[in-house]
């Protein structure tokens, strides 16, 4: 089903850019959605038919084989390991957490950075469930943040249909409560601000320049190209604290429940340059520079 084509902006995507898809789960080894073209097509799209630079990807303790297989018999490719959040529909042991930890500490080589793992109380429904979302939270930043590996975090605040009911005017039930839990924890630890990328920055709005000037990396989903929800959360955040993403197989330029491809990051270029009125160009070229630094790849 396509959204109103009312909230996609008036300008195309330029092809010939230095691209950085910053997070996705390509390639995928249990599609979540039934992929479009193959992984071999999708390679040749970014990298060859798009000039990509390079791609990050976000593996978990079950398809880390895979995917590190796969990077290794492709260039410019990178992984990031996370751990999946717990909620009520997938919940996970310390015991599970505990072997995330070690493998972390045991591989520093095998991984350029640390997540997607966070705070969701979309899907973690329950005032329990999201205190021990926050307690996982913490244990991996106090057990990891000796490494300096830099973290992606999924960040995702309840709405009002997301609403405890047992516990209505619980504080976990407030529109922007996991952006403060998450800055919170991150104080306490003292991981610094540049360590960190809010992965597929989902708001609230005024959250971005707030988290921008204490230095942290904002990272624009390419839905932000055609959805107005996402593309709001770009005004006010420095071109220099912005970094690209496709989340795929998910968050596609326009269409709900479509197949996404790491190709179309050139989606999320398209949505910055046109809200900040600049040059496609210039947005991609800086974004690669701020994802080589905080990736640390040369």
């Amino acid at each position: 089903m396509q959204r109103n084509r009312n909230e996609v902006i008036p300008i195309k995507p330029e092809n010939d850019l230095p691209l950085v898809d910053c997070h996705n789960h390509f390639p995928d080894k249990e599609p979540y959605r039934k992929p479009t073209h193959s992984d071999e097509e999708q390679y040749d799209f970014f990298f060859n038919q798009h000039k990509g630079q390079f791609i990050i990807s976000s593996a978990s303790d079950w398809d880390y084989d895979y995917i590190q297989n796969y990077i290794q018999a492709h260039e410019n490719k990178y992984m990031t390991m996370g751990y999946n959040i717990p909620s009520e529909r997938y919940n996970r042991s310390f015991e599970d957490l505990k072997v995330f930890v070690d493998f972390l500490k045991n591989n520093k080589d095998k991984y350029v950075a640390i997540g997607e793992f966070g705070l969701d109380f979309h899907h973690g429904k329950s005032i329990k469930m999201r205190e021990t979302q926050v307690e996982v939270f913490q244990k991996i930043i106090k057990e990891t943040k000796s490494l300096n590996k830099p973290y992606a975090l999924h960040v995702r605040n309840p709405t009002q249909r997301n609403i405890d009911q047992n516990f209505p005017n619980h504080e976990y039930n407030q529109r922007d409560i996991c952006n403060r839990i998450v800055l919170e924890k991150l104080v306490e630890e003292q991981i610094p601000p540049e360590r960190v990328m809010w992965h597929c920055f989902s708001g609230p709005a005024e959250w971005g320049p707030k988290l921008a000037e204490k230095g942290y990396y904002i990272s624009i989903p390419s839905s932000a190209y055609g959805f107005k929800r996402w593309r709001r959360n770009i005004p006010g955040v420095p071109i220099e604290n912005l970094l690209t993403e496709t989340d795929a197989c998910l968050q596609h330029p326009f269409r709900m429940g479509a197949y996404n491809t790491p190709a179309n990051v050139k989606y999320s270029i398209a949505a910055i340059a046109y809200v900040n009125e600049i040059d496609q160009l210039e947005v991609a070229k800086k974004v690669l520079e701020n994802a080589r630094r905080f990736f640390g790849v040369k």
